[in-house]
């Protein structure tokens, strides 16, 4: 029977798959974090650190700094895919590193916001209430 995919592989397949031109990146990451845990059983890089240090730092910022409408398309299909996982600390991850930081810079939600999927939309409605403005309105409040 084989072992099922720990959430760090599941999350760096997806990244890895999808953002071929970032794999320098993940694997450089992969070295630091060997480098920083020796022979420690727990060397894997972790799901967290890879969509903060290559997903957002490496991929959706600077699409939303550009602004590029393919990366913020293919950030969305990233995000969509794993809000449709039937993983709870993925979800959470998701929830905490993305959707957050999307919420907490209102001028980045909205301009990733016509790219977001059914998915990350429910998840914004979810987590709105937390923000102090309503993220269905654009800033200004028209």
């Amino acid at each position: 029977m084989p072992e099922e995919t720990s959430d760090g592989l599941y999350v760096r397949q997806l990244i890895w798959g999808k953002f071929p031109n970032h794999r320098g990146a993940i694997l450089a990451l992969e070295r630091d974090h060997r480098d920083l845990m020796g022979d420690s059983i727990d060397a894997e890089v972790g799901p967290y650190s890879l969509v903060s240090q290559i997903f957002m730092e490496g991929i959706l910022l600077p699409a939303l700094e550009a602004p590029d409408a393919f990366m913020l398309r293919e950030s969305a299909d990233l995000i969509e895919t794993l809000l449709s996982s039937d993983r709870a600390f993925v979800l959470e991850m998701v929830s905490i590193r993305v959707t957050d930081y999307l919420l907490g810079f209102p001028e980045n939600w909205f301009k990733f916001r016509e790219f977001a999927g059914r998915n990350l939309v429910e998840e914004v409605r979810r987590r709105s209430r937390y923000y102090t403005f309503d993220p269905f309105i654009p800033l200004g409040g028209e």
